[in-house]
């Protein structure tokens, strides 16, 4: 349709009607883009390296997160069978976390004289098939054969976990939770738990994860001090960034009220003046390179308060968003120099001694094992209708026709109720 020079609103009532809709959207997604640019300059420059500024981040994380203390579980697990392979072993455990909540995780390790060994928490990403993904399976074998012990647990809802709900709950929010922050306390819970071994060497815990992963690892770099040693991959960049994606979230993203509280750089702060390595595939299509660039020279001026340059690293490694092997290689490297342990392989393929995907914790997934939503009632004692909705928790400040939902990367309301989630709240 070509429109008149010399009078770009004269079209017919149909075609009017079309722009009308298109001009609506517009106008919400600006006002929103308003919201994100003042809410980032209304943000506080609070700086890591002082330490009433690292007390206020790290209250911060805990709000935005929904964590409490008295909603940390404890652990209770046993092997349900061990797996011997060449150099170390796999006990794939099960294991309870809040009342009747199950949970999975296989426990790697080195077939060596008893000893007090270095722990290495592998924090699963999106990977298909949870602990059990390929890439996930080589770094744990590399990691036990270098001899450290190494702990892969299930997330909420991701392996044999599924049928718990993941990516879709909106119950936990209603309830005043965060599913982030539930993940984020269960993990805190399966490091304590690992700390209690009599064979894990205190003094050595390391924690990595790339992707959900990473995400994982960057909040665990301000709420578990007992960690020596963490690699944040796959994810560090900008809240403000991920939040304004216009496309539906996996809800375990979505983190209440982070945009203008806090950014990525200052939680990873917290970790200095200890080793922290952060990469990326330069490739990475959910990340783009110059966030990277940008974290690391925020990260480079933390360390650098502290007089600590040598124990931050960082590397754009040519390829794509997942881990492949010369991160693995690179990663186990940074491991070997920081816990102690032995030097890696070069090896040109890492995947030649996983698991099969039938290698599950469970036979099958117990039937009266709570889902996440129940897990969410059970905690705080609300009960919200099952039937709600993103756009009922966090509404939109805004009123589409029922025929504007549909967008070019899904529901409308979805993505504003996302936009509202992450922004804090209006006064």
């Amino acid at each position: 349709m070509k429109i008149p020079e010399n009078n770009p609103t004269q079209h017919s009532g149909k075609d009017q009607k079309q722009i009308d809709k298109c001009l609506i959207t517009f106008n919400v997604f600006e006002a929103y883009d308003r919201r994100f640019c003042q809410a980032m300059l209304e943000m506080p420059l609070l700086k890591p390296w002082i330490d009433s500024d690292r007390a206020v981040i790290i209250q911060k994380v805990r709000q935005c997160l929904r964590i409490e203390d008295r909603l940390i579980p404890k652990i209770m697990a046993e092997p349900a069978r061990t797996i011997r392979k060449d150099g170390y072993s796999v006990n794939l455990l099960q294991a309870t976390s809040w009342p009747g909540v199950k949970c999975a995780a296989n426990l790697y390790c080195p077939d060596r004289p008893t000893g007090r060994f270095p722990l290495v928490l592998l924090c699963c990403g999106h990977g298909a098939d949870g602990k059990l993904n390929p890439g996930y399976q080589a770094m744990a074998i590399r990691l036990a054969r270098q001899g450290a012990m190494v702990l892969v647990p299930d997330n909420i809802g991701q392996g044999e976990r599924i049928p718990m709900g993941h990516k879709e709950p909106v119950i936990p929010f209603a309830c005043g939770l965060s599913i982030q922050g539930l993940i984020v306390m269960e993990t805190m819970a399966w490091l304590r738990w690992a700390m209690a071994d009599r064979r894990v060497d205190a003094d050595r815990l390391g924690a990595i994860g790339n992707s959900g992963g990473g995400t994982l690892t960057l909040f665990l770099a301000a709420l578990c001090p007992e960690l020596a040693v963490l690699s944040s991959s796959g994810y560090p960049s900008s809240f403000a960034y991920i939040a304004r994606k216009e496309k539906k979230h996996c809800h375990c993203n979505l983190l209440p009220g982070i945009v203008g509280q806090i950014e990525m750089w200052q939680i990873l702060g917290l970790f200095a003046p200890k080793p922290l390595f952060i990469f990326q595939g330069s490739n990475d299509h959910l990340f783009p390179e110059d966030l990277f660039f940008k974290i690391t020279r925020q990260l480079k001026t933390v360390y650098a308060s502290f007089n600590a340059d040598q124990q931050l690293r960082w590397a754009s490694i040519e390829g794509p968003h997942s881990w492949f092997v010369e991160k693995r290689h690179q990663l186990a490297n940074f491991l070997a120099e920081t816990l102690q342990l032995d030097p890696p392989e070069l090896l040109r393929d890492d995947l030649t001694d996983c698991l099969a995907t039938s290698a599950t914790c469970y036979p099958q997934w117990p039937e009266n094992a709570l889902n996440l939503d129940d897990l969410a009632v059970q905690l705080t004692g609300i009960k919200p209708n099952k039937d709600i909705t993103l756009w009922d928790v966090f509404p939109p400040d805004v009123t589409l026709p029922a025929d504007q939902f549909t967008g070019l990367r899904g529901d409308y309301r979805q993505i504003f109720a996302q936009y509202e989630a992450f922004l804090p709240a209006r006064t």
